[in-house]
């Protein structure tokens, strides 16, 4: 699937009868659909690094500064089975040049080689498309909730009209688009199995076993049952 379908097939989704969305805006959600996507399923990729020293190597060339993350180290390699590094024995490590290395805890020798397997983002052009086949619909869902949002936000802020029919249908309108934002965005969540919850703040209920005002006793909850 090239990008050139992606544009085709996320207004498809939007059904933008106003043509209200342009290409930039288009493009822009496509963009920040395939970022989403890099969030909830990064891409895998193995590259071989050599060691600058007894426990320092360099990051893989495609690494994504304050993104990646590293999913293993093989060492040595060509073991069967592969032997991978206890991801405790090895961290990352900001130098006073700014600079991220990865710290090892236990020594290699200079100018061996460790296989790194790191993350790093999805890309989508005219020429490259990383996401998976059976993804794609997933990107494209998401990309096109963002528009509506967009068209909800355009409709319920619109300007003050004295005809109540235009004001009814503005209203109506902003709230189509908003609860077809919301399926989309549920469909997203089903094609790619993830908990559509799981950036919901965390809370919990927590009593403080408080005295009263005066500093004595609860009547319903003295101290000897806390």
């Amino acid at each position: 699937m090239s990008l050139a379908d992606y544009q085709t097939l996320v207004p498809a989704l939007v059904r933008d009868d106003s043509a209200r969305v342009s290409d930039t805006d288009r493009d822009g959600a496509i963009a920040s659909a395939v970022a989403r996507y890099s969030d909830d399923r990064p891409r895998r990729r193995v590259d071989d690094v050599t060691a600058s020293g007894a426990n320092a190597l360099p990051l893989p060339a495609q690494w994504v500064d304050g993104w990646s993350r590293i999913q293993g180290l093989e060492y040595p390699v060509g073991d069967i089975p592969p032997t991978m590094l206890d991801p405790e024995r090895y961290t990352l490590y900001l130098g006073t040049d700014q600079a991220e290395t990865i710290m090892l805890y236990d020594a290699v020798n200079t100018g061996d080689t460790v296989r790194c397997v790191y993350t790093i983002r999805h890309t989508l052009n005219s020429s490259t498309d990383t996401v998976p086949d059976q993804d794609r619909e997933a990107v494209a869902c998401w990309a096109a909730a963002l528009l509506c949002d967009q068209l909800a936000a355009l409709h319920a802020n619109a300007g003050d009209t004295t005809i109540q029919a235009d004001v009814v249908d503005r209203t109506s309108r902003a709230r189509e688009y908003a609860n077809r934002a919301k399926v989309l965005r549920a469909r997203y969540f089903s094609a790619l199995g993830l908990d559509e919850k799981r950036n919901a703040p965390a809370g919990a209920d927590v009593n403080q076993s408080l005295p009263d005002s005066w500093g004595a006793d609860r009547l319903l909850h003295p101290a000897r049952l806390r």
